[in-house]
């Protein structure tokens, strides 16, 4: 069994479904400590969680649903474990205003950046949350994502956004969000539209995520 493979089944274990590598090298190493691979994943968003997110009882929502604490957590916890144990470096102690976990997805192939600037996923829409380790283990790395995979005459999460922060465009990478997106309409707005452009995402929808 490869590293990919126990590290894979060893989520598994954890209920982690989204999971991929990427090679980071062509990062600046001030933000990566020079390793050279991340380990990304995800969760999803519990149903419950998400639409009481759309009226403000996002915590108490989370804490119902989680249980026992956060899974990211959890999955996090489970890739050091196994990367310790087979002598690896693992860091998360990375600069997550430079290296977001946007980039490391898209660079692993798990997703792209939607016209919402959210990272989403075929599997489950942007309804997604991230973690990652940063290590120099000798892993099989994805291939990158590097434009946008939206459904081209698709324009829900702008329509539904009452913030209108959505300035339509298609992401690829090399272009500055400000170019599809107004993260300060969006900061502006959020008391009364936060999350609404991840549930109307076809993908979330696709996903069953609240069936």
């Amino acid at each position: 069994m490869s590293l990919n493979q126990e590290i894979i089944a060893a989520l598994k274990k954890e209920g982690c479904n989204i999971v991929g590598f990427a090679d980071i090298r062509e990062l600046p190493a001030e933000h990566t400590k020079g390793l050279p691979s991340a380990i990304i994943m995800a969760t999803t968003y519990a149903p419950k969680a998400l639409w009481d997110k759309l009226n403000d009882t996002q915590k108490q929502a989370i804490q119902e649903d989680w249980g026992k604490g956060d899974p990211l957590e959890r999955y996090n916890k489970a890739v050091k474990a196994l990367l310790k144990e087979n002598k690896y470096k693992r860091n998360t102690t990375y600069s997550s205003m430079q290296l977001t976990y946007k980039t490391l997805a898209t660079i692993a192939g798990i997703g792209w950046i939607g016209r919402c600037a959210l990272l989403v996923t075929k599997a489950q829409g942007p309804a997604v949350r991230f973690t990652a380790v940063l290590t120099n283990a000798p892993l099989e790395c994805g291939t990158p994502i590097t434009t946008s995979q939206c459904i081209t005459d698709c324009t829900t999460c702008q329509t539904s956004c009452p913030a209108n922060a959505i300035k339509g465009g298609q992401w690829e990478r090399g272009i500055h969000r400000d170019q599809f997106f107004d993260v300060e309409a969006c900061k502006s707005g959020r008391s009364k539209c936060d999350a609404v452009c991840i549930a109307n995402c076809p993908y979330t929808m696709k996903g069953n995520l609240f069936t």
